[in-house]
């Protein structure tokens, strides 16, 4: 009987001690489930950190491209005078193309087709003067992406002849805009060969 009785207590504190073990493994399961929210959160707060901080600094190097962009333009320069470097009493038609470089910085007129095209964005300066020929009028317009800007008119008189026509126009250009000069009404132009007086010229301000 007393054999009985030890056995009893000992199964009662076996199974004490195994209930005990099995509250604080429950206890260190919740924890760590505790443990394991927290590090979840922080993990996201981390995250969300980074994306934030990658925001800004694509935002820092978008401002400095741009920075640079507009640094760069202030400082390039763009400026051409071009002409025509023979009388024609017979043009009537057509873009006028100043063949005659005088000065061309920026790589902005081609002389081939008498197109200027902005190499930058800007504020630009043109400068249009076209001569008449003998005694015929000569009207010729300063045109941007084919729309006319402003009118250059060279008009004569029975009793005058090679009368100057200037115009002057102030734009704002975008890279890539075109500007040319155009022919309106009118007859023919006159310029000499060694220094023309039918001229086109454009800077960026």
């Amino acid at each position: 009987m007393k054999q009985i009785v030890q056995n009893m207590t000992a199964n009662e504190e076996y199974d004490e001690n195994v209930t005990k073990r099995l509250n604080d493994a429950v206890n260190n399961l919740e924890n760590l489930k505790v443990e394991v929210r927290y590090t979840s959160l922080s993990l996201l707060d981390v995250h969300s950190k980074t994306e934030q901080i990658n925001t800004t600094l694509r935002k820092v190097n978008d401002g400095v491209t741009g920075i640079s962009e507009q640094i760069a333009n202030i400082t390039r320069k763009v400026a051409f005078t071009v002409g025509v470097s023979s009388s024609d009493g017979s043009w009537n038609s057509g873009t006028l193309v100043f063949p005659h470089v005088v000065y061309n910085i920026g790589g902005g007129y081609d002389p081939n087709t008498g197109v200027f095209t902005a190499p930058v964005d800007g504020h630009f300066v043109f400068f249009v003067n076209v001569q008449s020929y003998s005694t015929n009028a000569i009207y010729v317009q300063l045109i941007l992406n084919g729309s006319p800007k402003v009118i250059a008119m060279a008009e004569t008189t029975g009793s005058s002849s090679n009368e100057a026509g200037p115009n002057l126009a102030v734009l704002r250009l975008q890279k890539g805009d075109r500007v040319w000069i155009k022919y309106y009404a009118g007859r023919g132009y006159f310029s000499y060969s060694n220094a023309p007086v039918t001229t086109f010229s454009g800077f960026l301000i």
